[in-house]
């Protein structure tokens, strides 16, 4: 009779409690959605605002959604949209945030470009620059070619520079928009919020190529310094030519040297930015050289780099574009290794499932065998590709390599060029290597180790039993191993224990129930949380014991039984847990008995004071003792290093106020009785009760039967 009553109590208990965990459920909908409502307002005309804080509030608001999400997703919603939400959602949230962080970036960077006004400033050094020029030209100053040519290089080296980080910065903004629009989710607001998200992307982009466009018409000519074609124009002017010439060589080699320097360290690089450097420097050595052909006049060594050099820049373009065109697929057999290892699981996976159900042993072995042929050939058509690929991309490695012109600064640069396409052949070769290797055992298909194995259980119902059950008896020990964290001297018991012991016994007394109702409840919902996980992993494991139940075997049926009673027994162990302790919250006796302790313990100070919570400017005293022109000030406290701190703290502030009131004759009746012989005749101290609970044992059950 009274087993039925309990079960009827917990039933009504259920029944009542379901409507507030649909409402919560609602709820966390509804909050959800007005979310992302709000992320899409932020959003919206992002390329008119005049920083990114927007995106940043919107990241905020996108850390809220997901704490929604992850408690809608704790509630286990059965109907949409909250079960949709609960199972995509937290997918969505991290690309999202991709996403907008990359956003972001676009945006910082249209503000501080719109802030640098580097075309407007390009467009007023160049008038300058001309008239600066034109000065010497008009005066036929015989300093002019000096002036005029440091002129032109300071110039140029202060815009060159400037526009240089601004292409940069330009890649990185395309990489950002590239980014930005990989998010593609469209269910329920997430639709709004992505097409702001686009809008943005876009209207971003279209000002930042405006701007681009404009900066290259007014800065590239000007960042070329005295190689500018005003600027040789003036020198041509003023007569310049020897000096002019011996710049140019000089300008030639320090551009050679460049195409070396950005070579460093291309092969291992993932992106090409740094072959296109060495592009972009290969065709200012075209420029230069034309330059030079103008200015060569009779002198020899001119006249031999106008002739030769020209082919020799073009070989090495043709060499640099191939080490380009490679430079995508060095590490494209990344991609292989990872597949097979995620292949090579899903498949294990369906092994261990089919292990598990004993009466699909034939299916089990038909479809496991298909499945196994299948990806061993689909494997080696993928690994026979990549090897055909790493030959072609070989090959163009191998005919880069053919520049081999070393004259002067040439063979630095030849050798940086050489030494980039070895290591780009080495890093293939040896990914295409471990791609064989992690591939390996999916290729045998049903020869490999585990399928094999699987397959000869499968023929065998008695060995699919008997492995079926040891996996099962495997995971109860490792369930067993992980649910010791839940009880007494566990990780996570002792964890949620010593935080409530905290709550008692390392704060001051301010609010203090409160504040220990509080993290009872705290540490009492994360276990019961922790309870509830290990609840479905063991109810898990008794319904794959019943899938072997029906064995013939007498030992086989035995072990089954064995297992199930065990189970059984530690799934009710673990359910009356939820009663004991700290997993009680604030209903835990042992919690209220020292809240109950603590508040008596005060008042218990406080008997026999002349007066009790004597009120004063600033507070109120706890107690205050009269006796023949003496009196005592007294606050009381808890004897924690907080409790201690305040009540120094307290006592000192309420030293300063009585003596203040006293020398301004403020003193209330009862206190003018603490003056004798003309001096205020006070002792102040403060009194300490104890209340913190002496070891976990006084807030928790320190025992629990163990699991067999």
């Amino acid at each position: 009779m009274m087993m039925m009553k309990t079960l009827t109590a917990g039933l009504f208990a259920l029944l009542v409690a379901t409507p507030a965990w649909a409402d919560e459920v609602d709820d966390k909908v509804r909050a959800i959605e007005d979310n992302l409502s709000r992320i899409k307002d932020r959003l919206d005309g992002i390329v008119s605002d005049s920083s990114s804080s927007d995106i940043d509030s919107a990241l905020d608001t996108l850390n809220t959604v997901k704490g929604d999400v992850e408690r809608l997703k704790s509630l286990n919603p059965e109907t949409d949209p909250g079960k949709s939400m609960a199972y995509y959602y937290p997918d969505y949230i991290p690309r999202f945030r991709e996403s907008a962080q990359s956003l972001k970036r676009m945006k910082d960077a249209q503000v501080k470009a719109d802030e640098s006004r580097l075309a407007e400033r390009c467009a007023e050094a160049d008038k300058n620059l001309r008239s600066f020029m034109q000065g010497f030209i008009e005066r036929k100053d015989p300093n002019g070619a000096s002036r005029i040519s440091d002129e032109a290089e300071k110039v140029g080296r202060q815009y060159a520079e400037e526009y240089r980080r601004h292409q940069d910065t330009h890649n990185d903004v395309d990489r950002a928009r590239g980014y930005a629009r990989n998010f593609s989710e469209s269910h329920g607001r997430w639709s709004d919020v992505r097409s702001e998200l686009y809008d943005g992307v876009s209207d971003i982009w279209d000002r930042w190529t405006r701007r681009m466009e404009e900066t290259k018409s007014k800065c590239q000519e000007l960042a070329k310094g005295r190689d500018a074609e005003a600027v040789r124009d003036a020198l041509s002017k003023l007569g310049d030519t020897n000096r002019a010439r011996a710049e140019l060589v000089e300008k030639l080699h320090q551009t050679l040297d460049q195409v070396g320097s950005a070579l460093s360290g291309a092969g291992e690089r993932t992106g090409t930015s740094e072959l296109d450097s060495a592009l972009r420097y290969s065709g200012e050595v075209d420029a230069q050289l034309e330059k030079l052909r103008s200015a060569r006049g009779e002198d020899e060594a001119a006249k031999r780099m106008t002739d030769v050099w020209p082919d020799k820049n073009k070989d090495l373009r043709r060499s640099l574009e191939l080490l380009k065109q490679v430079k995508p697929q060095q590490f494209s057999f990344d991609a292989a290794t990872a597949t097979c290892k995620t292949t090579e699981e899903q498949l294990l996976t369906l092994v261990r499932g089919y292990l598990g159900r004993p009466d699909d042993a034939d299916e089990a072995a038909k479809v496991v065998s298909e499945r196994a042929e299948r990806l061993a050939n689909d494997t080696r058509q993928q690994l026979e590709a990549a090897q055909r690929r790493f030959e072609e991309q070989d090959r163009r490695l191998e005919d880069a390599k053919r520049f081999g012109f070393d004259e002067g600064r040439w063979r630095p640069l030849k050798e940086r060029l050489h030494e980039t396409a070895t290591v780009m052949q080495r890093s293939m070769k040896t990914r295409l290597e471990e791609s064989r290797t992690a591939c390996g055992r999916l290729i045998q298909g049903v020869n490999a180790p585990e399928v094999a194995t699987a397959l000869k259980t499968f023929k065998d119902r008695d060995l699919l039993v008997a492995a079926t059950l040891k996996r099962i008896g495997d995971d109860y020990e490792t369930w067993k191993r992980e649910r010791r964290g839940l009880k007494p001297g566990g990780r996570f018991r002792q964890e949620s224990a010593d935080k409530l012991l905290q709550a008692f016994c390392d704060q001051d007394e301010f609010q203090f129930e409160d504040r220990v109702r509080r993290v009872a409840d705290e540490v009492a919902s994360v276990m019961g949380n922790l309870q509830r996980q290990y609840l479905e992993r063991i109810r898990k494991l008794q319904d794959d014991v019943k899938g072997v139940e029906s064995t013939k075997n007498p030992n086989l049926k035995s072990e089954a039984a064995r297992q199930k009673r065990n189970m059984a027994a530690a799934q009710k162990r673990l359910e009356e847990a939820g009663n004991l302790g700290i997993l009680r919250g604030r209903n835990n006796p042992l919690v209220n008995m020292y809240l109950e302790n603590g508040n008596k313990k005060h008042l218990a100070l406080q008997t026999g004071c002349t007066a009790m919570e004597y009120e004063i400017p600033g507070g109120r005293i706890d107690c205050v003792n009269v006796s023949d022109g003496a009196c005592e000030v007294i606050e009381i406290k808890p004897n924690s290093a907080s409790g201690r701190s305040a009540g120094e703290e307290q006592i000192s502030k309420r030293k300063s106020v009585l003596e203040e009131l006293y020398r301004n004759n403020q003193l209330k009746p009862l206190l003018q009785r603490c003056v004798k012989d003309g001096q205020l005749n006070i002792r102040y101290q403060v009194k300490y009760y104890e209340y913190c609970p002496v070891g976990i044992a006084n807030i928790d059950i320190t025992t629990e039967e163990l699991d067999e």
